[in-house]
C-alpha cells in the first residue's frame, strides 16, 4: 500500500493536537484501540553500479588482454621462452618515393603511396619488399587507382612471404576461440607474423573485432 507522507504527517499532527487538547479519555470498560503501525516506504537507492567492458583493467571489445599482451611481446623474439625461427633482419624497401599515377583522375594515388610508406616500414623487410615490388608493378597503370590496391598487395604479401613464427599460436588462440570457425589460426599467425613488434597489438586487436585479416593492412602503422 502507498502512503501518502504528507497526508500521514497532517494526520498525526491533528491527533497530537488532540491529546494536548485534553480531549475526553475513554470510560471504564471502553474498549481501547491501538492506531496501526505504518511504515513508510524508504527512498529509492541507486543501483549499484556494474563494471562493463573497457572499464579501468579490463580489456574493451576488440582488445587484447593483458595476459595476449604479455605473449605478444615475446612472440617472435629470440629473448622469448622460444627463440625465433624467421630471418626477418634487413632495412626496410624502397621505392614508394617513385610510385607514379597514370593521370590525373587517379583519385587514391595520393592515399596508396601514403599507405606503401607505412607498409614498407611496418612489416618486416621480407613481406615489406613483397609489397613495394607488387605496388612498383603498377606504377603509371591503370590498376594503381583501384582504392584498395595497397591492402590488396599487402594481404598477398602476408598470405605468401610471411615466416610463421610457432610462438604466435599462444596470442591468436583466444581470437581464433571467439571467432568461433570464421577465423583461421594459420592466417592470424601468419598476420602477426609479418609485421614488426609495434604492430602486433595493433593486428590482435583488428582480427578480434572483425574475425578476418583481410582488411588489417589498414591498421599498420
Amino acid at each position: 500500500m502507498q502512503i501518502d507522507r504528507s497526508r500521514f504527517l497532517l494526520l498525526t499532527a491533528t491527533m497530537a493536537s488532540g491529546a494536548c487538547g485534553g480531549a475526553a479519555q475513554p470510560g471504564a470498560g471502553d474498549p481501547v484501540v491501538a492506531a496501526p503501525v505504518v511504515t513508510l516506504p524508504e527512498e529509492d537507492k541507486p543501483a549499484e553500479s556494474r563494471t562493463t567492458a573497457g572499464s579501468p583493467g579490463q580489456p574493451g571489445v576488440g582488445e587484447p588482454s593483458e595476459e595476449v599482451r604479455a605473449t605478444l611481446e615475446g612472440a617472435g623474439s629470440s629473448s622469448g621462452d622460444e627463440p625465433s625461427v624467421c630471418d626477418d633482419g634487413g632495412p626496410a624497401p624502397k621505392g614508394c618515393d617513385t610510385l607514379r599515377a597514370p593521370g590525373p583522375q587517379c583519385e587514391s594515388f595520393i592515399d596508396t603511396r601514403d599507405m606503401c610508406g607505412k607498409l614498407a616500414h611496418g612489416l618486416k623487410p621480407r613481406v615489406a619488399e613483397k609489397v613495394v615490388d607488387c605496388l612498383l608493378a603498377k606504377s603509371g597503370k591503370q590498376s594503381l587507382c583501384t582504392f584498395d590496391i595497397a591492402n590488396q598487395c599487402g594481404m598477398s604479401a602476408v598470405r605468401k612471404a610471411s615466416c610463421i613464427e610457432p610462438s604466435t599460436q599462444s596470442a591468436c588462440a583466444p581470437a581464433v576461440k571467439s571467432c568461433g570457425g570464421r577465423l583461421a589460426m594459420k592466417d592470424c599467425q601468419a598476420l602477426l607474423s609479418s609485421v614488426n613488434r609495434k604492430n602486433r597489438e595493433n593486428m590482435l586487436a583488428c582480427v578480434t573485432e572483425g574475425c578476418s585479416i583481410d582488411y588489417c593492412m589498414y591498421s599498420v602503422e
